[in-house]
């Protein structure tokens, strides 16, 4: 019989109804929308591994850093990829993702739980960080350092630390992503002895972590793996700090967290009343907790890198400020109302959404800004030499081209190239006085951009020297050559696809025949009508032929597929 007290006590008994609301939730935060240009070199070095049989791998995707040594301190994770990819296919990387946020976020859940002595507290605290890490949650190796997260303080503020389990932990986290030197700040926050200043104490903690840390030079770098990590974050100096993922959140530019800010004036806000007594006994929780927080927060300031680490941490001292709340008798009386509002609002949030890996991979990697038909072109050409190319574009040419292409640089960065380099390349960027010198000395024999990021200036740039000719264009990008390399005598055209279609429509546009724009386009769209490119080009082909009504019943069955901010 249904009761008042049904009403208060059922979903604090019983932890799946939490767990499934929670599961809803997290995957709802699955869906960011991201240019994932590191996944590409991250799976194809998994393949480097592979086809090498080695972890000690030299560099043979650049010109410029041919046969130096590579340290690529994220191997076992690019190992993951590889074997998942050859399993399931690189679409299915997205189930890979969702997997990955969902387990860690429920084990997290878990943990909250445990530790304030309710379920809705935890349920909204994971909501809270998720919420602002969301931005950042990307398909790349950082995934596993919240995992790592999860599992490392299950290990220590649940119960007494044990190397037996610490041990293996630290072994597979420093192999799989540089976020372990994180882990082992958290470790020595939790180990500290807040309430036990006796020497027995303070060895035991010391040991212990020292231990764990001795573990974690187990990886093909040795000791480097402790710096390595760190570049960025310690060098304040360093160019690649002007990337937007590395630069801090309170500069312009880059990918954002809307609740970010906010979550830095709740935590100040608890921390300070925290200090009172009353709320101390009220709000019963660790040193650690508090220490976690400073560190974390310290971090993401200066990198929005690190914003992911924050979200962890900001749940974990907010869980506990919510249980005393919901400790109200009036207030646990909400319980199963708000579990079946967060319930629904998580399926609200997910049905707009494809489940499908294919459409999903194309829009969460934005997946059609990458040369596929230039690449389609090399490949059916057996095209080889240096290529000055875009920086973004790297990791999609190794995966594709496995090394016929060798760029100037890429997306790993201090993991390979110097400063310099990467100073190079931002002066080509920027079209900043001398950078057609820069490529030229660079011994780059082929150019490849997109249309976009001044490709337009660049390509006109190297036209007027008289020194360079177009070799292949397409509608994402451009292929330029030396006129001294040494082009086949006979150029094949790629075969029939979505891209060529695309490009057809392109052309055509450019030209002024929109008739024919438009049956290259509507051809893109058959082949791919979740696509993004063929829906956008569709549209605009049908507006440019006065269709209108129809271009916009194209683009609402093309966001019917996929919701992307993208489709326009």
């Amino acid at each position: 019989m249904f009761s008042l007290s049904l009403l208060r006590d059922w979903p604090s008994q019983t932890s799946w109804p939490w767990m499934l609301a929670g599961a809803l939730i997290y995957l709802s935060f699955g869906f960011t929308e991201m240019m994932g240009s590191d996944l590409w070199w991250h799976v194809a070095a998994g393949r480097e591994i592979v086809q090498n049989s080695s972890v000690w791998l030299s560099d043979d995707w650049s010109y410029t850093e041919l046969g130096s040594v590579w340290h690529n301190h994220e191997w076992l994770a690019d190992l993951l990829f590889y074997g998942w990819v050859n399993l399931f296919g690189l679409a299915s990387l997205v189930i890979w993702k969702w997997m990955l946020i969902v387990g860690t976020f429920c084990l997290f859940q878990n943990l909250l739980t445990r530790l304030s002595g309710n379920a809705l507290a935890a349920l909204l605290a994971c909501t809270a960080g998720i919420a602002i890490a969301a931005p950042f949650l990307d398909m790349r190796p950082q995934l596993y350092t919240l995992l790592g997260i999860a599992i490392l303080l299950q290990l220590t503020l649940l119960r007494a630390p044990r190397l037996r389990r610490l041990l293996p932990l630290f072994l597979i986290w420093a192999n799989l992503h540089g976020g372990f030197v994180y882990g082992l700040l958290m470790l020595a926050i939790v180990l500290c002895p807040w309430s036990d200043s006796s020497w027995g104490a303070l060895r035991s903690a010391v040991l212990t972590w020292g231990a764990c840390a001795l573990v974690c030079l187990v990886n093909p770098d040795g000791v480097q793996i402790f710096w390595l990590p760190l570049v960025y974050a310690l060098n304040a100096d360093s160019p690649y700090r002007s990337l937007g993922e590395w630069r801090s959140p309170f500069e312009p530019g880059g990918i954002t967290s809307s609740f970010y800010a906010y979550s830095l004036v709740v935590a100040a806000a608890l921390s300070m009343t925290w200090i009172l007594p009353v709320v101390r006994r009220w709000v019963p929780m660790s040193s650690e907790v508090i220490a976690i927080a400073l560190l974390s927060a310290a971090m993401s300031a200066t990198s929005r890198r690190f914003i992911i680490l924050w979200a962890m941490a900001f749940a974990l001292l907010l869980a506990p400020f919510v249980a005393a709340l919901f400790r109200q008798k009036v207030l646990q009386l909400l319980m199963l109302p708000v579990l079946l509002a967060l319930t629904l609002w998580a399926g609200s949030r997910i049905a707009p959404y494809p489940l499908n890996p294919n459409v999903a991979y194309h829009y969460l990697t934005a997946e059609y800004v990458y040369p596929h038909g230039l690449a389609d072109f090399v490949e059916a050409n057996g095209l080889q030499g240096n290529t000055f190319a875009f920086y973004n574009w790297g990791g999609y040419l190794h995966w594709r081209l496995d090394g016929d292409l060798k760029v100037f640089i890429d997306g790993r960065a201090n993991t390979l190239f110097d400063d310099q380099a990467y100073i190079d390349y931002v002066t080509v960027l920027g079209a900043r006085s001398g950078w057609v010198e820069k490529i030229e000395s660079s011994g780059a024999q082929l150019f490849m951009w997109p249309r976009g990021r001044g490709g337009e200036r660049l390509t006109r740039g190297l036209l007027q020297t008289g020194r360079w000719e177009l070799l292949y264009q397409d509608v994402r990008g451009v292929l330029l050559v030396r006129k001294d390399y040494a082009v086949p005598t006979k150029l094949r055209l790629p075969d029939d696809s979505v891209d060529t279609q695309l490009t057809a429509a392109y052309l055509a546009s450019k030209q002024g025949d929109n008739l024919a724009a438009l049956a290259a386009a509507s051809r893109a769209h058959e082949l791919r009508p979740w696509g993004q490119a063929s829906c956008s080009w569709l549209t605009r082909s049908l507006q440019a032929n006065g269709q209108a009504r129809e271009a916009a019943s194209v683009m609402e069955s093309c966001r019917a597929y996929f919701p992307s901010k993208y489709l326009r």
